[in-house]
């Protein structure tokens, strides 16, 4: 049977429905949010609770759902209608007034291009000035803190010590998170993470993230010529007791943000030896590819859905270093020390 559908210039609509995506497409296609767009809130497919935000990035109706996954506006239309390429391009030509008779002139498409380049120049200018105005929170957060005892319920909790920490009015931990300008080789004080009683973490709106760290030890210490690399405070702290306060600790604050820091380090000390401590979500990783194959999906490797160990290999191999798996259990100490 010939397919008599009417031919649609995708290309065209595409560029169109930027920044429509939030404002036109997603109402007509159904989709609708209970909080604004960029805010956490459950997902329009999965329905799982706080999941769910729209960063619309380049009025791309771009999306993160830790559960879904992510992507733009194109795919979340096609996922949640569950219609095919071309009637999910339809769709969001009748959302944006285009059809297959439109006439789509070169004005309009230089326009359009215009009109994308403006919307990225300003997302530029205004995540650059979230990063100064947090650097600046983070600084006088720092300065006015007092220093971390170590019967705060997070370090009791994970038997660990404040090690260069500090603690604000409202007994949250603060860890210090410094970035190292390979330009300029330049470290400065861009962001904290706050750590309160029940363990919640949070690090300041806006601020820098990727490739952030904090040092436990001091500057003798990386004299011996070994650096050692991992995710949380509470496992860094674990580690530097274990070496008997002799090697210098690296706190990555999360897997994915192992090899952008590892990178860094690698840059300051290209001589040293650099270890990868990774965290092993071997339980997680076993949900998560039984969930897979309960759906239905292809599974991946197992490595693959086991982010502490995953992104502690492309660290490692990224930056020419090695990776080890701490083993928290024969220690006597809260194996999730992260």
């Amino acid at each position: 049977m010939t397919d008599k559908r009417t031919p649609l210039d995708f290309d065209a609509i595409r560029a169109a429905a930027v920044g429509n995506y939030v404002s036109t497409i997603f109402p007509a296609a159904g989709i609708s949010f209970s909080k604004p767009a960029h805010q956490h809130q459950p997902c329009p497919m999965c329905g799982g609770s706080n999941r769910f935000r729209c960063d619309d990035k380049r009025g791309e109706g771009t999306w993160i759902c830790s559960q879904c996954g992510a992507g733009n506006g194109f795919m979340l239309v096609e996922q949640y209608t569950g219609l095919d390429v071309y009637e999910t391009n339809k769709l969001i030509a009748g959302a944006i007034g285009l059809d297959a008779t439109s006439t789509v002139t070169d004005e309009q498409r230089a326009q359009w291009q215009s009109q994308q380049v403006e919307r990225e120049t300003a997302e530029k200018a205004e995540k650059r000035q979230a990063r100064i105005d947090a650097a600046a929170r983070a600084e006088s957060i720092w300065d006015n803190a007092k220093p971390a005892t170590d019967d705060h319920p997070y370090l009791l909790r994970k038997n660990v010590s404040a090690i260069g920490l500090r603690q604000d009015s409202s007994d949250n931990l603060i860890i210090p998170m410094q970035y190292y300008n390979v330009t300029t080789q330049a470290t400065t004080l861009v962001n904290v993470q706050t750590i309160a009683a029940d363990s919640e973490k949070l690090f300041l709106k806006g601020g820098l993230v990727s490739g952030a760290y904090f040092t436990i030890g001091n500057s003798p210490m990386f004299s011996a010529g070994v650096i050692l690399i991992c995710e949380g405070y509470a496992t860094g702290a674990t580690v530097f007791d274990a070496m008997s306060y002799s090697l210098p600790v690296i706190v990555a604050f999360n897997a994915h943000n192992l090899i952008p820091v590892a990178q860094a380090i690698r840059a300051q000390h290209p001589d040293h030896r650099i270890i990868i401590c990774a965290d092993d979500d071997s339980a997680t990783a076993h949900k998560m590819r039984d969930k897979d194959i309960s759906e239905g999906k292809e599974p991946k490797p197992l490595v693959e859905y086991n982010a502490g160990i995953y992104k502690a290999q492309q660290a490692a191999i990224s930056i020419a270093g090695e990776m080890v798996t701490p083993r928290f259990d024969v220690l006597d100490i809260d194996k999730d020390a992260a």
